[in-house]
């Protein structure tokens, strides 16, 4: 969470907090609808995309070749880089990725999956109870962080989901990629070009 970062940059942060009895430990991951929306239409345009493949066709997408990076100490480091983009005539001749980010799109526009506000809980943690939060907030901050602690303790300190969806209007029309391509802001520390830089 940084606070000069443009919103679509802050929707989401992990973080600890003591339960009630003050011994619990929540080890939380906590996201804005708009991105456990993202997050939903992603998973739908993979699936649907992989489906569309063999399973010798998914494998291959899956590899990855080891290189020889360089020695050190005696020492032999690799690096992996994926094998070049294949294109196929099922996918309307484009790659694995360019029909996975069309649908993507196509989703978010016409199918978009719901949302709710929730709590999740995970006790396969090994540090902490590990509990996930959806929150309608435009992005997530310390109040956002505060308040969705004192809810989590009103309801109990158990899952919960609410009973209405986010409102449609709420959630985004566009994949992620889409929506942060048009944002001016230096991705340096990311390896990627500053937004709107020409």
């Amino acid at each position: 969470m940084e606070e000069d970062r443009p919103d679509l940059y802050n929707q989401w942060f992990d973080f600890y907090f003591l339960g009630r009895d003050r011994y619990t430990i929540w080890n939380a991951s906590i996201c804005t609808a708009r991105l456990a929306f993202w997050d939903a239409v992603t998973d739908l345009a993979l699936d649907r995309t992989f489906a569309k493949l063999t399973p010798e066709e998914q494998e291959e997408e899956n590899k990855f070749e080891r290189v020889l990076s360089h020695y050190k100490n005696g020492q032999r480091y690799y690096t992996l880089k994926k094998n070049s983009e294949r294109t196929y005539d099922k996918l309307n001749g484009l790659s694995l990725r360019e029909y996975w980010e069309k649908l993507e799109n196509e989703i978010a526009r016409n199918e978009p999956p719901v949302i709710y506000e929730s709590f999740r809980v995970d006790t396969s943690y090994i540090y902490g109870i590990g509990l996930y939060i959806v929150i309608d907030a435009g992005s997530i901050n310390r109040m956002v962080i505060e308040q969705a602690i004192d809810r989590f303790y009103e309801i109990g300190e158990k899952e919960w989901q609410a009973e209405e969806p986010v409102q449609r209007e709420k959630l985004p029309y566009e994949s992620e990629k889409e929506s942060l391509a048009k944002i001016d802001y230096p991705s340096v520390l990311l390896g990627q070009k500053i937004r709107g830089a020409r």
